[in-house]
């Protein structure tokens, strides 16, 4: 067996790894039960309970307390271009509907029916798991390393927590492996059609293509020669930014409000945020026998979380290969987090999970490894050989 074959094989494992711990992760979560509605986290006590139940009648409602972003996404689904009703059913709907990506693909995969939903989000999600293991085992052969790096997708426990929730994590890890891996292979167009996806899918992965094109620059000022393809390379990183800007602009038309104006508190000033999540941590540490124990675990997850993106940056400065302008720019946004997102585990460990994986993946990257190597030089011509003497 050739080493290329094997290590496509090494990647679909890969992937079935990730299929595999992503549905035990769903089967744990629900005490070995199976509902793709009730990942969803939708309580009876919702204004979309009633719409739920009337598309689906067995659509399995959680605890109140168990309210999570799913439910944004289900209603995306349902409504995706504010056209209906669902939008007025839940808070800040201009804010939600900034990243509409992950509710437009479940509805695709839901062939438009309200009932499948929950189950096209589960099933997007396990996709995106599958494909995120796959891409990242395939980026880390390009990057010099094992293939079996795929299996850190199946070992996330981040990743699998937004499966368990129906969240974007596994499909923005796909979507982000996909871009870098055909960005490392000059499929510019392939890249760009990628990044609409990626950029749609959470305003945070606008920090994909500013790496990329950072890296770029660095190139073009390392070899003092443009890129190859240089216009495409441009309208290819512009194209998602371009994409979210103008559906931000869509949201602004039909809501009256920019999606970012009714943001909760999630942002804070670089690095006050994570000194706020160490007091607040502090302070649940003297409450209830439940607070006490989210107090205690909240600092050491954030100091070694902080440790492996310090060390990741510190490496990336470097600019070895093409992921580390995207590191940068994706610690720069987790540092920005206030404790509202950092506070509580569940957020702690769903929230820096692509982060940390990128971060991984720059310390064990080679040096040199994603760099477009330059054109050899044309062999000299052989010398004419002289007559006898």
């Amino acid at each position: 067996m050739t080493r290329g074959r094997r290590d496509v094989l090494v990647a679909l494992a890969c992937a079935l790894a990730a299929v595999a711990t992503s549905l035990l992760a769903c089967f744990a979560s629900q005490d070995g039960r199976f509902s793709p509605s009730a990942l969803v986290k939708l309580s009876r006590a919702e204004p979309m309970a009633a719409v739920a139940r009337a598309s689906d009648p067995s659509f399995a409602f959680v605890n109140p307390v168990e309210h999570y972003d799913g439910v944004y996404y289900y209603v995306m689904a349902r409504d995706p271009l504010l056209h209906g009703r669902e939008h007025l059913l839940i808070d800040q709907a201009p804010y939600r509907y900034g990243h509409p990506m992950f509710g437009w693909l479940a509805r695709v995969l839901a062939l438009g029916r309200p009932g499948s939903v929950p189950s096209a989000l589960l099933a997007l999600t396990v996709l995106g798991a599958a494909v995120a293991a796959y891409a990242v085992s395939r980026l880390s052969v390009q990057l010099g390393r094992t293939p079996w790096g795929g299996l850190l997708v199946a070992s996330s426990p981040g990743l699998l927590y937004a499966v368990t929730v129906s969240t974007t994590e596994t499909v923005g890890t796909a979507l982000a492996a996909l871009v870098l891996l055909a960005w490392l292979r000059r499929h510019i167009t392939g890249a760009a059609g990628l990044l609409v996806l990626l950029c749609l899918t959470k305003e945070a992965y606008v920090t994909v293509p500013a790496g990329l094109a950072l890296w770029e620059a660095v190139e073009w000022a390392r070899r003092r020669t443009p890129p190859p393809e240089l216009g495409r390379s441009i309208v290819a990183l512009a194209a998602g930014p371009l994409a979210l800007a103008a559906w931000q602009v869509y949201v602004r038309l039909q809501l009256g409000v920019w999606p970012d104006m009714e943001r909760p508190g999630n942002v804070a000033v670089p690095v006050q945020g994570w000194l706020d999540t160490f007091a607040f941590a502090h302070g649940l540490s003297g409450g209830s026998a439940d607070q006490s124990q989210i107090g205690a675990i909240v600092a050491p997850i954030l100091i070694a979380v902080a440790a492996v993106l310090l060390a990741a940056s510190v490496t990336a400065l470097r600019m070895r290969t093409l992921l580390d302008g995207v590191l940068l720019g994706m610690v720069v946004v987790l540092a920005s987090l206030s404790y509202l997102t950092l506070g509580y585990p569940h957020e702690l460990v769903r929230n820096p999970s692509v982060v940390v994986l990128l971060a991984i993946a720059v310390l064990l990257s080679r040096p040199a490894a994603g760099r477009t190597p330059p054109s050899p030089a044309p062999a000299a011509a052989p010398a004419a050989a002289l007559p006898p003497v």
